[in-house]
């Protein structure tokens, strides 16, 4: 890690992750500063008069970028916004890492990562399962071999239902989202499967709907079967479903689980259950492991997504710093809103769609 403390201006807009990412940010010890930018109607004094690290505050985007002592932003506004922050960040030459999906479609991010990838700019995406160790540890043991070769996979996101997250919230409505439950909270495992397998989709079937009583435009239930570049067959089901928990945004109910299965081996993250897994392995220098039940505890963290979470952040920053990608790269979200237009696609037409097409 780099010596020299980060500077980090966030750009924010009404967003539910907001305080969240200022309290990461809090957490860093390599963050020594933040400058603030609220937009939208947010209310920047009231955001940075809880901030130990607050080191100014604007509703002016541009006061923000010509900031030189700005290293890096983190970008956590409205689908719609966002594009147009990111534009401005690249022309500015500062680096961002951005609240997913990033846009209300795959079309809008392409023209920012062209840019981006012009100026030798790191953008990255706030998918932060990827930086999770159980995901880590579970995707070096498919890449190892322990599994064979996997041959299937199967995804669930089910979370509470509309009406314990304000239906009409701007998540909520096409014109500001762009889509519903597939980019809001499904994309985030759509991309862990898409990591866990170093894969890409290239077809999707799916049949989504609102089955939610809400009157909402936006789907808020999702049933996909996938096809990955590399032959893996896969499912998946996404849904505000759930009854139960706590209203608003932090600490909704979950029931999230992934698996992969190969001809050699198995891997079962329940992973709204805690941090385990199970890994099951008859591969060669594997199968004496037998079946491993793996548990981890982790160090408190009021970081969002914990001390994984901290860290995925500190991660972009130095990648930033150093010119490199960041751990899910602007290319990553892309796909994955390209993958979730394939699904709305195929819903409409009933056919398989390619990704991308």
């Amino acid at each position: 890690m780099t010596e020299r403390p980060f500077q980090v201006g966030v750009v924010v807009s009404p967003h539910p992750h907001t305080r969240l990412h200022l309290n990461t940010l809090e957490a860093l010890p390599n963050v020594e500063a933040i400058h603030l930018c609220a937009l939208a109607g947010e209310d920047a004094s009231a955001l940075g008069g809880t901030l130990a690290k607050a080191a100014s505050t604007t509703t002016d985007l541009a006061t923000l970028l010509a900031r030189p002592e700005v290293d890096a932003l983190l970008v956590c506004v409205r689908n719609d916004l966002c594009p147009g922050v990111l534009e401005a960040a690249v022309a500015a030459g500062k680096p961002a890492l951005f609240e997913k999906p990033g846009a209300r479609n795959a079309a809008d991010l392409e023209r920012v990562a062209a840019l981006a990838s012009e100026r030798h700019l790191t953008l990255g995406a706030m998918l932060q399962w990827r930086g999770h160790p159980i995901i880590q540890e579970v995707r070096a043991a498919a890449l190892a071999g322990a599994l064979g070769t996997v041959m299937a996979v199967e995804g669930r996101m089910v979370t509470s239902q509309v009406r314990y997250r304000d239906p009409g919230h701007w998540l909520f409505r096409r014109a500001t989202a762009g889509s519903g439950i597939l980019s809001w909270l499904g994309i985030h495992y759509l991309d862990a499967l898409c990591f866990l397998l170093d894969d890409t989709v290239a077809e999707v079937t799916a049949i989504v709907g609102k089955r939610n009583p809400e009157p909402i435009d936006v789907e808020d239930t999702a049933c996909l079967a996938l096809r990955f570049a590399g032959g893996v067959l896969g499912t998946y089901h996404a849904g505000y479903e759930l009854v139960g928990g706590a209203a608003g945004y932090v600490g909704p109910s979950y029931d999230t689980f992934l698996a992969l299965r190969g001809t050699q081996g198995y891997a079962r993250l329940p992973l709204s259950d805690g941090n385990a897994y199970t890994l099951v392995s008859e591969a060669p220098g594997w199968a004496a492991g037998g079946r491993r039940e793996h548990r981890s505890e982790f160090p408190a963290s009021t970081a969002y997504g914990g001390l994984a979470g901290a860290e995925f952040v500190s991660q972009f920053l130095e990648a930033a710093r150093a010119g490199q990608p960041a751990l899910c790269p602007i290319g990553a979200v892309i796909h994955m809103l390209r993958v979730i237009e394939a699904a709305l696609e195929s819903s409409v037409t009933g056919r398989l769609v390619r990704v991308g097409a």
